[in-house]
């Protein structure tokens, strides 16, 4: 979760990091059943607050309201966060996180950062929005996903951002991998492909 739609945030002063982190993130109102399950995760650590988050943006849309959950610090948070950030607090894919890349993983990855989408009305498309991670990163993401569960996928470039993008004939067996797993709030994900597959 913390790769992909939270983070790891330590204090910082002078450019160093000190004491331990903690677990933030931000997601629609809509989407509160996942983040209840986020924070049933974590309770299983350290205390955990959700609150409404207002909106901060000056730009004059209307967001959907959101919430933010956070956590309190802990060791073992400060222990991931030093394994998916590099010194300049830019995340990478953990290598031991592949080994541990389930159908439950791969559903939270489609949930914090998947699309899908009808092109031309015919064609489902699948994509993993992992804009955040470098070439290598996704190429190594996208070697463990067929590794695990035999499902192509292919590292795309959208200016000097990657992601994935599932290969059409691939994207029953992404749904029937990761279906059972998917919460409540993020079916329409998978329901706005329901004329296809």
């Amino acid at each position: 979760m913390a790769t992909f739609d939270g983070g790891l945030y330590v204090n910082k002063k002078k450019g160093k990091s000190y004491g331990n982190a903690s677990f933030i993130m931000n997601m629609r109102k809509d989407n509160l059943d996942y983040v209840e399950w986020v924070a049933s995760v974590i309770r299983n650590v350290t205390g955990v607050t959700i609150e409404d988050r207002k909106d901060y943006n000056t730009d004059g849309y209307t967001r959907k309201p959101q919430v933010r959950l956070y956590s309190n610090k802990h060791p073992l948070l400060t222990k991931i966060r030093d394994r998916i950030y590099t010194p300049d607090s830019k995340k990478v894919i953990d290598p031991h996180m592949l080994k541990l890349l389930d159908e439950e993983a791969l559903a939270i990855i489609f949930m914090a950062d998947g699309g899908s989408y009808l092109d031309k009305g015919k064609y489902p498309s699948i994509f993993l929005h992992t804009k955040g991670f470098s070439y290598a990163d996704n190429m190594s993401l996208s070697k463990t996903i067929y590794d695990r569960f035999n499902i192509r996928t292919t590292v795309n470039r959208h200016y000097n951002y990657y992601f994935l993008r599932v290969k059409n004939s691939d994207v029953a067996l992404f749904i029937n991998t990761i279906r059972s797993y998917i919460l409540p709030s993020f079916m329409y994900k998978l329901e706005r492909l329901a004329p296809i597959i």
